[in-house]
């Protein structure tokens, strides 16, 4: 149901069903790292990773209108795979919310991951023209762990055609728990799908 569902929207729109538009811009992610670890290295070391970054709207609604806004941000391990994090307004940390503006507002990767700590969310939110991210236990207060600084304003950037993959291209230690997976990846697949289908009219 949900992979037909998605395969439609995609077919109609010749784009992704969920996010067809964005904004994709290169950035730095300098990761200053935590103090108490959480058994992921890429947040618990510090380090500087080359990123890209889409933001867009979930529904693909126009301004002013509110719409679930996303941050999907790609970075590289060390052999050259890429690692997918995807984030979007929430109300509260659990719940995906239409915001009518990005900035200020918490975007959150709604679903806790398994993570050798416990369950754990991450986070961002705007701050002086780049993103905070942070990560949190369920109920515990937010650990700034990186600084993302963008190479241009998003709202003079183009789209360019990516597909992030978090189930595929995940950071290690921050594993999607199966629950959440059983209820993205029919929507993934049929979204690509509607997209193959509408190429070949």
């Amino acid at each position: 149901m949900i992979a037909g569902l998605f395969r439609t929207v995609a077919a109609l729109r010749s784009a992704k069903a969920l996010h067809p538009r964005g904004a994709v811009v290169e950035g730095t992610l300098v990761r200053s790292g935590l103090r108490r670890a959480t058994g992921v290295p890429w947040i618990d070391e510090p380090g500087v990773d080359e990123v890209l970054v889409r933001f867009s709207r979930g529904g693909g609604l126009p301004e002013p209108l509110p719409d679930v806004h996303g941050i999907a941000l790609r970075t590289t391990s060390p052999d050259g795979d890429p690692w997918d994090l995807l984030l979007a307004t929430t109300l509260g940390r659990r719940v995906p919310w239409p915001r009518r503006r990005a900035e200020g507002v918490l975007h959150s990767s709604i679903a806790a991951f398994a993570a050798p700590c416990g369950p754990l969310l991450v986070g961002a939110r705007s701050h002086e023209g780049g993103y905070l991210l942070a990560v949190a236990a369920p109920r515990g207060p937010w650990r700034v762990f990186a600084a993302l600084h963008l190479d241009r304003d998003p709202a003079r950037a183009p789209d360019r055609t990516l597909t992030f993959e978090p189930v595929l291209h995940a950071v290690p230690g921050l594993a999607i728990p199966p629950w959440w997976q059983r209820v993205r990846e029919p929507g993934y697949a049929g979204s690509r799908e509607g997209r193959r289908r509408s190429a070949g009219r």
